[in-house]
C-alpha cells in the first residue's frame, strides 16, 4: 500500500528510491532520467557506481520515471518505475545495466532479475570489426 497513516491522523506517502547502477565492467554509461514533472539530467556511470533519486508517488499512483540508457552493447528508453514496477520492487527499485540490457532486482521475489533486452543494438561502422 502507498499510503500510511500516523498516529496524529495525518497521511504519509511512502518515499520511494530509484537507483541506476552501472554493472557493465570496464565501461562508463550514459543516461538520461526523467518524468512528466522532472528532468534529472544527463549523467555518465562509470563500472560499478550508480545514481540515485528519492520522490513520492503521486495520490492517483499514476508517478513514471523513464530512463534513456547508452552503453557500447547496445541502447533505449526504458520505463524504470511505474505502479507496476513498485510492486516488484516495494519503495526501492534498483536497475542493474548489463551488457544484455537493464535488469530490475525484483525485491519481493528474493532478488530474482526482470531482464529486458537492448531496444537498439550498438552502432556499428562498416568495414571494422566488432
Amino acid at each position: 500500500m502507498l499510503i500510511t497513516s500516523e498516529a496524529n491522523g495525518k497521511l504519509q506517502i511512502r518515499k520511494e528510491t530509484a537507483v541506476v547502477k552501472n554493472d557493465i565492467s570496464g565501461e562508463n554509461i550514459t543516461i538520461h532520467c526523467y518524468s512528466s514533472d522532472d528532468d534529472l539530467g544527463i549523467h555518465t556511470l562509470p563500472y560499478a557506481a550508480n545514481f540515485t533519486w528519492y520522490f513520492h508517488m503521486n495520490i492517483g499512483g499514476t508517478t513514471k520515471f523513464y530512463c534513456d540508457l547508452m552503453t557500447g552493447h547496445g541502447s533505449g528508453n526504458y520505463g524504470v518505475f511505474d505502479w507496476r514496477l513498485e510492486e516488484r520492487c516495494d519503495d526501492y527499485c534498483l536497475w542493474l545495466i548489463q551488457a544484455n540490457g537493464p535488469c530490475l532486482v525484483q525485491k519481493v521475489f528474493h532478488g530474482s532479475l526482470y531482464c529486458q533486452p537492448w531496444k537498439k543494438p550498438p552502432h556499428r561502422i562498416k568495414g571494422f570489426a566488432s
